[in-house]
Protein backbone atom coordinates (compact mmCIF):
# COMPACT_ATOMS: atom_id res chain seq x y z
CA UNK A 1 0.00 0.00 0.00
CA UNK A 2 1.28 3.25 -0.98
CA UNK A 3 0.18 5.99 0.96
CA UNK A 4 2.63 8.35 0.53
CA UNK A 5 4.04 9.06 4.34
CA UNK A 6 7.04 11.01 4.65
CA UNK A 7 9.95 9.82 7.47
CA UNK A 8 10.29 11.57 10.77
CA UNK A 9 10.67 15.20 11.47
CA UNK A 10 12.70 16.70 14.20
CA UNK A 11 9.79 16.09 16.39
CA UNK A 12 8.26 13.74 19.01
CA UNK A 13 7.53 10.72 16.44
CA UNK A 14 4.44 9.50 17.53
CA UNK A 15 3.31 13.02 16.90
CA UNK A 16 4.62 13.30 13.37
CA UNK A 17 3.19 9.50 12.46
CA UNK A 18 -0.60 11.20 13.97
CA UNK A 19 0.01 13.90 11.60
CA UNK A 20 0.83 12.01 9.23
CA UNK A 21 -2.10 9.72 9.10
CA UNK A 22 -4.66 12.30 9.92
CA UNK A 23 -3.23 14.46 6.74
CA UNK A 24 -3.48 11.06 4.90
CA UNK A 25 -7.32 10.46 5.75
CA UNK A 26 -8.22 13.99 5.28
CA UNK A 27 -6.74 14.38 1.91
CA UNK A 28 -8.68 11.53 0.99
CA UNK A 29 -5.61 9.18 0.52
CA UNK A 30 -7.08 6.96 3.20
CA UNK A 31 -10.69 6.45 2.95
CA UNK A 32 -13.22 5.20 6.13
CA UNK A 33 -13.07 1.37 6.48
CA UNK A 34 -9.60 1.25 4.89
CA UNK A 35 -7.31 -0.71 7.15
CA UNK A 36 -3.95 1.08 7.97
CA UNK A 37 -0.40 -1.58 7.67
CA UNK A 38 0.11 -3.33 10.95
CA UNK A 39 2.54 -1.33 14.04
CA UNK A 40 5.32 -3.44 12.54
CA UNK A 41 5.04 -2.40 8.96
CA UNK A 42 4.40 1.58 10.06
CA UNK A 43 7.26 0.64 12.53
CA UNK A 44 9.32 0.16 9.30
CA UNK A 45 7.29 2.82 7.08
CA UNK A 46 8.19 5.70 9.63
CA UNK A 47 11.69 4.52 10.79
CA UNK A 48 10.58 5.17 14.46
CA UNK A 49 9.87 2.77 17.58
CA UNK A 50 7.15 0.00 18.17
CA UNK A 51 6.31 2.26 21.20
CA UNK A 52 5.63 5.42 19.20
CA UNK A 53 3.35 3.87 16.95
CA UNK A 54 0.81 2.94 19.55
CA UNK A 55 0.94 5.84 20.92
CA UNK A 56 0.50 7.30 17.50
CA UNK A 57 -2.64 5.34 17.34
CA UNK A 58 -4.12 5.52 20.66
CA UNK A 59 -3.99 9.26 19.62
CA UNK A 60 -5.71 8.93 16.84
CA UNK A 61 -8.56 6.81 18.15
CA UNK A 62 -9.21 9.07 20.62
CA UNK A 63 -9.66 11.77 18.09
CA UNK A 64 -11.99 9.57 16.59
CA UNK A 65 -10.49 8.81 13.33
CA UNK A 66 -9.24 5.20 13.75
CA UNK A 67 -10.73 2.24 15.96
CA UNK A 68 -8.23 -0.16 16.80
CA UNK A 69 -8.64 -3.52 17.84
CA UNK A 70 -6.83 -6.87 19.18
CA UNK A 71 -5.90 -10.37 18.10
CA UNK A 72 -5.49 -12.16 14.64
CA UNK A 73 -7.78 -9.92 12.52
CA UNK A 74 -7.49 -6.71 14.59
CA UNK A 75 -5.67 -3.18 13.53
CA UNK A 76 -6.34 -0.19 12.73
CA UNK A 77 -9.37 0.69 10.67
CA UNK A 78 -9.82 4.56 9.65
CA UNK A 79 -13.53 5.81 11.04
CA UNK A 80 -16.25 7.78 8.83
CA UNK A 81 -16.40 11.28 10.35
CA UNK A 82 -18.65 11.79 13.08
CA UNK A 83 -19.45 14.59 15.56
CA UNK A 84 -18.76 12.22 18.55
CA UNK A 85 -15.82 13.31 19.73
CA UNK A 86 -17.17 16.90 19.90
CA UNK A 87 -20.16 15.94 21.37
CA UNK A 88 -17.59 14.10 24.16
CA UNK A 89 -16.14 16.92 24.55
CA UNK A 90 -19.30 18.86 25.48
CA UNK A 91 -20.60 16.16 27.74
CA UNK A 92 -17.06 17.01 29.88
CA UNK A 93 -18.11 20.79 29.66
CA UNK A 94 -21.22 19.91 31.13
CA UNK A 95 -20.16 17.25 33.61
CA UNK A 96 -17.92 19.84 34.98
CA UNK A 97 -20.19 22.62 35.45
CA UNK A 98 -18.11 24.51 32.50
CA UNK A 99 -21.62 25.38 30.50
CA UNK A 100 -24.14 27.43 32.37
CA UNK A 101 -28.25 27.13 31.33
CA UNK A 102 -27.63 30.95 30.36
CA UNK A 103 -24.38 29.86 28.17
CA UNK A 104 -26.45 26.76 26.90
CA UNK A 105 -29.15 29.51 25.48
CA UNK A 106 -26.95 31.73 24.15
CA UNK A 107 -25.36 29.16 21.90
CA UNK A 108 -28.54 27.66 21.57
CA UNK A 109 -30.44 30.89 20.37
CA UNK A 110 -27.52 31.46 17.45
CA UNK A 111 -27.52 28.06 16.59
CA UNK A 112 -31.33 27.04 16.36
CA UNK A 113 -32.32 30.54 14.99
CA UNK A 114 -30.31 30.47 11.93
CA UNK A 115 -30.78 26.59 11.34
CA UNK A 116 -34.28 27.08 11.24
CA UNK A 117 -33.57 30.28 9.33
CA UNK A 118 -31.73 28.69 6.92
CA UNK A 119 -34.33 25.38 6.92
CA UNK A 120 -37.27 27.58 5.60
CA UNK A 121 -35.23 29.37 2.80
CA UNK A 122 -33.50 25.55 1.49
CA UNK A 123 -36.39 23.12 2.57
CA UNK A 124 -38.54 20.88 -0.26
CA UNK A 125 -41.61 18.94 -0.16
CA UNK A 126 -39.51 15.88 1.37
CA UNK A 127 -38.27 17.85 4.23
CA UNK A 128 -41.12 19.08 5.30
CA UNK A 129 -42.94 15.94 4.88
CA UNK A 130 -40.61 14.19 7.20
CA UNK A 131 -40.46 17.00 9.77
CA UNK A 132 -44.42 16.52 9.57
CA UNK A 133 -44.24 12.51 10.55
CA UNK A 134 -41.78 13.55 13.47
CA UNK A 135 -44.59 16.34 14.92
CA UNK A 136 -47.33 13.81 13.84
CA UNK A 137 -45.60 11.16 15.71
CA UNK A 138 -45.16 13.41 18.56
CA UNK A 139 -49.16 14.39 18.76
CA UNK A 140 -49.98 10.61 18.89
CA UNK A 141 -47.94 10.60 22.09
CA UNK A 142 -49.77 13.66 23.50
CA UNK A 143 -52.88 12.52 23.12
CA UNK A 144 -51.16 8.82 25.52
CA UNK A 145 -51.77 11.21 28.45
CA UNK A 146 -47.76 11.25 28.94
CA UNK A 147 -46.14 11.67 32.69
CA UNK A 148 -42.59 12.69 32.24
CA UNK A 149 -40.04 14.28 28.90
CA UNK A 150 -38.35 10.95 28.23
CA UNK A 151 -40.36 10.34 25.15
CA UNK A 152 -41.22 13.34 23.89
CA UNK A 153 -37.34 14.33 24.09
CA UNK A 154 -36.33 11.94 22.13
CA UNK A 155 -38.98 13.11 19.31
CA UNK A 156 -37.50 16.92 20.00
CA UNK A 157 -34.18 15.47 19.28
CA UNK A 158 -34.97 14.00 16.34
CA UNK A 159 -36.75 17.09 15.03
CA UNK A 160 -33.92 19.80 15.68
CA UNK A 161 -31.52 17.29 13.87
CA UNK A 162 -33.61 16.54 10.83
CA UNK A 163 -33.89 20.55 10.80
CA UNK A 164 -30.11 20.91 10.61
CA UNK A 165 -29.64 18.53 8.19
CA UNK A 166 -32.43 20.36 6.00
CA UNK A 167 -30.64 23.71 7.03
CA UNK A 168 -27.52 21.86 4.61
CA UNK A 169 -24.27 22.64 6.31
CA UNK A 170 -22.19 19.93 8.54
CA UNK A 171 -20.31 22.09 10.55
CA UNK A 172 -23.72 23.35 12.04
CA UNK A 173 -25.56 20.24 11.90
CA UNK A 174 -22.47 18.54 14.06
CA UNK A 175 -22.55 21.25 16.57
CA UNK A 176 -25.88 20.91 17.09
CA UNK A 177 -25.91 17.07 17.01
CA UNK A 178 -22.95 18.01 20.61
CA UNK A 179 -25.42 19.92 22.02
CA UNK A 180 -28.51 18.03 21.87
CA UNK A 181 -26.89 14.89 22.47
CA UNK A 182 -26.06 16.23 26.26
CA UNK A 183 -28.95 18.81 27.32
CA UNK A 184 -30.91 16.05 28.61
CA UNK A 185 -28.77 16.91 31.65
CA UNK A 186 -30.09 20.06 31.66
CA UNK A 187 -33.71 19.42 31.01
CA UNK A 188 -33.53 16.23 33.67
CA UNK A 189 -32.83 18.63 36.27
CA UNK A 190 -34.05 21.57 35.28
CA UNK A 191 -37.31 21.54 33.03
CA UNK A 192 -40.47 21.47 35.72
CA UNK A 193 -42.79 18.78 33.72
CA UNK A 194 -46.74 19.80 32.84
CA UNK A 195 -48.62 17.95 30.10
CA UNK A 196 -49.52 21.68 29.16
CA UNK A 197 -45.65 22.44 28.89
CA UNK A 198 -45.71 19.48 26.62
CA UNK A 199 -48.12 20.94 24.43
CA UNK A 200 -46.60 24.15 24.40
CA UNK A 201 -43.09 22.88 23.23
CA UNK A 202 -45.11 20.68 20.37
CA UNK A 203 -46.92 23.91 19.33
CA UNK A 204 -44.06 25.51 18.65
CA UNK A 205 -42.44 22.97 16.39
CA UNK A 206 -45.48 23.21 14.84
CA UNK A 207 -44.98 26.84 14.12
CA UNK A 208 -41.45 26.51 12.88
CA UNK A 209 -42.39 23.86 10.41
CA UNK A 210 -45.50 26.48 9.24
CA UNK A 211 -42.85 28.90 8.88
CA UNK A 212 -40.80 27.02 6.81
CA UNK A 213 -44.09 25.63 4.94
CA UNK A 214 -44.58 29.53 4.22
CA UNK A 215 -41.03 29.74 2.89
CA UNK A 216 -40.39 32.85 5.88
CA UNK A 217 -37.01 32.60 7.48
CA UNK A 218 -37.27 35.70 9.31
CA UNK A 219 -40.69 34.07 10.95
CA UNK A 220 -38.90 30.54 11.54
CA UNK A 221 -36.07 31.59 12.82
CA UNK A 222 -37.59 33.97 15.33
CA UNK A 223 -39.82 31.43 16.80
CA UNK A 224 -36.79 29.24 17.27
CA UNK A 225 -34.77 31.79 18.99
CA UNK A 226 -37.95 32.39 21.27
CA UNK A 227 -38.73 28.57 21.77
CA UNK A 228 -35.46 28.42 23.39
CA UNK A 229 -35.59 31.87 25.32
CA UNK A 230 -38.46 30.69 26.72
CA UNK A 231 -38.05 27.21 27.90
CA UNK A 232 -34.02 28.45 29.37
CA UNK A 233 -35.95 30.75 31.38
CA UNK A 234 -38.24 28.35 32.77
CA UNK A 235 -35.35 26.05 34.10
CA UNK A 236 -33.61 29.05 35.15
CA UNK A 237 -36.06 29.66 38.03
CA UNK A 238 -36.35 26.16 38.67
CA UNK A 239 -32.37 25.79 39.36
CA UNK A 240 -32.86 29.04 41.46
CA UNK A 241 -35.51 27.05 43.53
Amino acid sequence: MDIGFKKIRALKSYEHVVDEIQTAICEGRLKAGDRLPSEMKLKEMFDTSRGSIREALRVLEQKGLVSVSTGVKGGAVVQKATSKPMADNVAILIRQRKISLAHLAEFRKLLEGHIAFQAAVRADAQDIEQLQSILDEAQDHIRTGPSGWDRFHKMDARFHLLLAKVAGNPLVEANLAAVHDNIRTYFHHYLPWSLDLLRENYQDLCEIVKAIREKNPEKAGTIARNHVARFNELMEKNADN
